[in-house]
């Protein structure tokens, strides 16, 4: 991806970290398993401090400032890492490239608004710039250049509402950044692209209760762990976080759980649970060439997509309903499948006829990620469920604070204040230099394909155990 697209990214970044950053460059269960540009960076507060503490005579006060020198050390280390990491250390695109068309076509001043930060955005800013898993976050994308995978694992890391709320102002509300690629707004019915197989007709009554995706055939958006989707009426899902058994005449509220692994330096392995709420409404006009159509929030950004019911169970064979789906966000456009079932677990059974409906629409089931639902296994308690992914108005939301590293000791006065301090600002240095590449490709990683399960055949079939069959003969 063009530098500029970094800048992009670095003026963001510089935006709500509270610095003057000024840069010139030369161009304008069975699933468990160097561009070079001149940066100079000028803290706000920082000359007016130096001042103040010149004046201060060099007692034991300068140890009872030790926390507040340690924080100016702190947000000095996050502009100057994200500044240096930005400008220096870009990494080639691997992505979807409607972005990278855009920034190639525009320059800089094309792309961004500086003022726009302090005046439309300035809670969201002051807000992320009092944050530092939203700078971090804003930085971690940064320096992915778009590759999806590595963004998702930003998101993983340092997701927050914070963060969300700072991007949906500057993208999408005020426009501070101006990177659409896209037209707002859902596809209409006729225009929508078209399915890969003929539709199965559908009602929402046909999508009531609980459902988990149990296959996924888009690896960077189908295959995240312990995956429910409850389907409900509007009234009651608008009141409560779990839903009814029944859906509306002709709509759904969908309340949709996905977790990733949260890996953070110096801190034990948590888990990023997001929990968003999604209205589906089914096309009944003559002549749809989709089932149904959604508009929902994603880290702060708006999605819409289109669902297409493309295959359900025969009668003797345990529920499934195989989806198809196409969508986009301002950015880009994706597409995608799943298959729901009614366990969190494959539906033995009915393989055979998922496999045989994934080629008749030109997919490739072996290389379907088998997903993992292990975290279903245990008896849940659906009144505390876990939270959930898609919404019209909701937003992905860490149920689970990130431990920090542990000290070394508790801190019992200004000096081990101070230490203290200066470990946490080594540690939001590291995260800040650190490539942020091999923890997304890790949490892909853990995919698991139903070519390494070995439990079904390339048709979808069971295997009979090698034990068995001797048995039969």
């Amino acid at each position: 991806m063009p530098r500029r697209s970094c800048l992009l990214a670095l003026t963001l970044c510089s935006a709500v970290d509270g610095y003057q950053i000024l840069v010139t460059p030369r161009r304008s269960a069975q699933c468990a398993k160097k561009a070079s540009q001149r940066v100079s960076i000028l803290p706000h507060a920082t000359l007016e401090d130096s001042e103040a503490t010149s004046r201060r005579q060099p007692t034991s006060a300068a140890v009872e400032d030790g926390a507040s020198w340690a924080h100016a050390l702190v947000s000095s280390a996050l502009a100057v890492a994200t500044a240096a990491v930005l400008t220096c250390g870009a990494q080639p695109a691997l992505a979807e490239n409607e972005l990278a068309q855009l920034a190639s076509q525009k320059s800089t001043a094309e792309l961004v608004k500086p003022g726009c930060f302090a005046t439309s955005c300035k809670a969201e800013t002051e807000a992320c710039g009092a944050d530092r898993d939203c700078v971090k976050g804003l930085a971690c994308s940064a320096k992915c250049m778009g590759d999806a995978q590595c963004t998702m694992g930003c998101f993983a890391r340092y997701g927050n509402p914070t963060l969300d709320r700072v991007l949906q102002c500057t993208i999408e509300d005020a426009g501070c950044i101006q990177i659409a690629t896209q037209a707002p707004g859902a596809d209409s019915p006729y225009d929508a692209p078209k399915a890969p197989k003929a539709l199965v007709k559908a009602t929402p009554a046909m999508m009531s209760g609980k459902w988990y995706k149990v296959l996924g055939f888009n690896p960077n958006y189908d295959c995240f762990e312990c995956q429910k989707n409850s389907f409900s009426a509007g009234a009651v899902a608008n009141t409560a976080s779990v839903s009814a058994m029944t859906v509306g005449p002709q709509s759904a509220v969908v309340d949709v759980e996905y977790t990733m692994p949260r890996e953070r330096v110096g801190a034990p392995t948590t888990t990023f649970q997001a929990h968003l709420v999604e209205s589906l409404v089914f096309d009944s006009a003559p002549g749809a060439v989709r089932t149904a159509h959604t508009e929902g929030h994603m880290f702060g950004l708006t999605f819409w997509e289109n669902w297409y019911l493309i295959g359900t169970n025969q009668p003797k064979e345990p529920e499934f309903r195989f989806v198809y789906y196409t969508g986009k966000t301002l950015q880009n456009r994706y597409e995608g499948a799943f298959v729901y079932a009614r366990k969190p677990e494959l539906p033995t059974a009915s393989m055979p006829s998922i496999y045989k409906l994934a080629r008749e629409a030109g997919m490739d089931p072996t290389r379907a990620c088998c997903i993992d639902n292990s975290c279903f296994s245990a008896p849940v308690d659906d009144a505390a469920a876990m939270p959930p992914l898609f919404t019209p108005v909701a937003s992905a939301d860490t149920l689970d604070a990130v431990p920090l590293a542990p000290s070394a000791s508790i801190p019992t006065g200004p000096l081990d204040t101070f230490l203290d301090s200066l470990r946490t600002a080594a540690r939001d240095v590291e995260e800040l230099l650190e490539d942020p590449r091999p923890a997304g490709q890790a949490i892909f990683a853990r995919q698991r394909p139903m070519s390494e399960v070995r439990e079904y055949d390339v048709n979808g079939f069971r295997r009979v155990p090698s034990g068995v069959l001797a048995l039969m003969r």
